[in-house]
């Protein structure tokens, strides 16, 4: 279903039953003016199927005929067992529509408690195909998709960014097996990165539903399964960024990351600690860095810098 949005007020654009129900509400006095049509429960996998559905936002006075894409993967409760995208809620989402440079799309996936890994990874990657083959439909650029997401969701994006180039991580999920699941850019905010050391120090992780077969008896899904080992000098731009004081998901999950990428010889990656951040923040700033990046990497604009100094939040 299509809408025309403007601070929050809907115009039906075609006759359907479908409705937009859970979206947060942002105060006027945060986000200017933004006008935008937004499509609802777009199938990505050709079922009817819910958990595999993405709304896609487009701002009415688009700067390009063809936009780049900034894709947000949710978070979740009790590690992938719970959420949908509507969880990722309006803010910065919304912002990255106001200037008329972006679209941006908000995705589901497959919990775990619905299936078992990777289908939540081939979930996100037959989403980034269908935006790609339907590119000329929704007016995008099928070349400039960018992703990020927080926690669940920054794992996530990680995995999709870091394994851009891997057929055997592409999954057959949908209709689209032309394209691929690759990204131009990632951001992973408070991501876990590193199962196998999860195993060892984060006890409740031994209860997600995504991980209960692999802690009992298969540790080489578990391999499989953290962005870590996926990491080498290959990487697209990568934007990392976590609360130094997270204590569902340790800072040290993102310094090993990052200090592998590096090691590797990856370029142009950033990673921005939050001295006294936890697992949930929002900040102007991290926004603002956030836009720098997909600036730079979506819009070749590298006029723009992405500032990764650590800061405090007080």
């Amino acid at each position: 279903m299509i809408y025309i949005k403007k601070l929050g007020i809907l115009f039906l654009l075609a006759l359907c039953s479908l409705t937009i129900t859970g979206q947060e509400k942002v105060p006027q006095s945060t986000l200017p003016s933004i006008e935008y049509t937004v499509t609802t429960e777009i199938n990505y996998a050709g079922n009817k199927d819910m958990a595999q559905t993405m709304d896609i936002y487009v701002p009415l006075h688009k700067k390009s005929e063809k936009l780049p894409v900034i894709v947000t993967i949710f978070g979740t409760n009790d590690l992938w067992g719970k959420g949908d995208k509507m969880w990722a809620g309006d803010s910065p989402f919304l912002s990255y529509l106001l200037d008329g440079n972006y679209a941006c799309v908000k995705i589901n996936y497959r919990l775990s408690t619905e299936a078992q890994w990777p289908a939540q990874l081939y979930d996100c990657k037959a989403a980034i195909r269908y935006l790609k083959a339907n590119a000329k439909k929704y007016g995008i650029d099928k070349n400039k998709i960018g992703v990020w997401g927080h926690s669940a969701g920054g794992h996530l994006a990680a995995m999709i960014g870091l394994t851009s180039a891997s057929k055997a991580l592409e999954g057959d999920v949908g209709y689209y097996k032309k394209e691929n699941g690759s990204v131009a850019c990632a951001v992973d905010a408070d991501g876990p990165t590193d199962f196998e050391s999860l195993k060892s120090v984060e006890e409740e992780y031994k209860n997600s539903p995504l991980f209960k077969s692999f802690f009992n008896n298969d540790m080489e899904a578990v391999k499989l399964a953290s962005p870590i080992t996926h990491a080498d000098g290959s990487c697209i731009p990568f934007f990392i960024y976590h609360g130094v004081k997270d204590k569902a998901v340790s800072v040290k999950q993102s310094e090993e990351l990052y200090d592998k990428l590096t090691k590797k010889g990856a370029k142009e990656i950033y990673f921005l600690k939050i001295t006294d951040g936890g697992h949930v923040f929002s900040d102007e700033r991290i926004t603002q860095q956030m836009l720098n990046f997909f600036d730079r990497y979506l819009h070749d604009d590298k006029s723009v810098v992405v500032d990764d100094s650590e800061f405090s939040l007080n």
